[in-house]
């Protein structure tokens, strides 16, 4: 088996592969991500291992002598990269190499969904940030009238992510973003405008098999916003398989993946769930990251890494949608100041917590913190994973974990206090 850039998630994947007996071969694209997503990376757990740096032919000729019965993306990185390498092989188990764009830059993806006749978010995308007011003013997006986000088109986790309030200077803020390097190792070259909506955030994680898509988790994001930052992450919650929003969320998610050539393999999809209905964020043709695979095991008893395992070492999955084992919330610090913070070791409370499962957190006395910010900074400081039967147990352990939270002191810089 295949895994480009098999990082964060994608780790996890190659270790069950292996140990449902596959071998295992690595492709790294170039340039590589940010080390703080590679660095669970290590080559010796493959049987070999190449970069894209050495040239595409040379990949090709390499995959092409493995003869895999497939080519999968590890992060976000690998998406375009996987497509092509199964298209030069002529894999059955891929996705529609004509899409490959649409599965990777948020722009394409949009216009591809819009084409397709299924509801979007309004969006422009942006090259140069002079003039680029006048640019989506003329498709209806200014903040004269309201506000507007601002996002790269190849990065993920949050990285980028600005909002142009209503009445504020919208290319000092495409500005700020353009030309600065990703998380993902890239330039941010463009940027998609577009309009703010409001609503609820969830994530439907999904598995596909020639064409035929299952659902392997439904979260919900519950977010915050405070000083400038609009959507910080402060829990997710697993649901159940009968929660009301999922008549709305799950049709429309299939729309998606029909549209954008999903044919095969794990999707991490991000929709709003607005008055008017439900409209696309973000579709991640891969696992889902930070650490929400391992939480779709507790939760449901499975993932997209163990339909991976089922269709590839077993030849089929279970075909069927997810039921609900307990209740699981992933629940994250939020830092709301800068300062020197201290007092850290109050933290190791919460893994005596009754429904935690696992905890890592990072922070320490003496480190310098701003406030959170990106979902990037909100996993390397630390989270907890609340998991149990009874939901009020879970209910009850986030509210202690805020309250061992607010013993954290912080000194030294002036700012919004907790």
């Amino acid at each position: 088996m295949v895994l480009v850039d098999p990082y964060s998630s994608g780790v996890a994947l190659g270790k069950a592969l292996r140990r449902a007996g596959l071998t295992t071969y690595a492709v790294l694209s170039y340039p590589p991500p940010d080390p703080r997503l590679t660095r669970t990376f290590e080559a010796g757990d493959h049987t070999d291992v190449i970069s894209a740096e050495k040239g595409f032919s040379r990949v090709v000729d390499f995959v092409r002598n493995l003869g895999p019965l497939a080519v999968i993306a590890g992060i976000e990185t690998g998406v375009e990269l996987a497509d092509s390498l199964s298209a030069e092989l002529g894999l059955t188990l891929a996705n529609d190499p004509a899409l490959s764009r649409a599965r990777r830059d948020k722009a394409a993806m949009m216009r591809t969904l819009q084409d397709a006749g299924v509801p979007v978010i309004r969006s422009m995308p942006v090259t140069d940030w002079r003039g680029s007011a006048q640019t989506v003013a003329a498709h209806g997006l200014s903040t004269e009238t309201g506000d507007l986000v601002v996002k790269p088109t190849r990065s993920a986790m949050s990285d980028g992510l600005r909002l142009a309030r209503r009445g504020s200077d919208l290319e000092a803020t495409v500005r700020e973003v353009l030309g600065t390097r990703n998380v993902m190792g890239s330039v941010n070259d463009t940027v998609l405008v577009q309009e703010r909506v409001h609503g609820t955030e969830y994530v439907v994680d999904t598995f596909s098999d020639r064409g035929h898509h299952v659902v392997t988790n439904v979260c919900r994001y519950n977010k915050v916003a405070f000083g400038d930052s609009f959507a910080v992450y402060e829990s997710t919650d697993f649901l159940p398989e009968d929660s009301p929003e999922i008549a709305a969320l799950v049709p429309y998610v299939k729309r998606v993946l029909n549209a954008l050539g999903i044919r095969f393999g794990a999707c991490h999809n991000e929709v709003m769930l607005t008055e008017d209905g439900p409209l696309l964020m973000e579709t991640g043709a891969r696992l889902a990251g930070s650490g929400l695979v391992g939480a779709a095991e507790l939760a449901t008893g499975g993932s997209g890494i163990s339909r991976y395992v089922q269709r590839l070492a077993e030849g089929a999955t279970d075909g069927g949608d997810y039921r609900l084992q307990r209740r699981v919330r992933g629940v994250y610090l939020v830092f709301r100041r800068h300062g020197t913070v201290t007092n850290t070791a109050a933290l190791e409370r919460i893994r005596t917590l009754r429904s935690c499962r696992h905890a890592e957190l990072s922070v320490r006395d003496g480190d310098v913190v701003s406030p959170t910010g990106g979902l990037m900074s909100t996993m390397t400081r630390g989270w907890a994973l609340l998991a149990h039967r009874d939901l009020d147990q879970v209910e009850r352990d986030h509210e202690e974990f805020r309250r061992i939270e607010s013993e954290l002191t912080f000194t030294g810089h002036a700012g919004e206090g907790r």
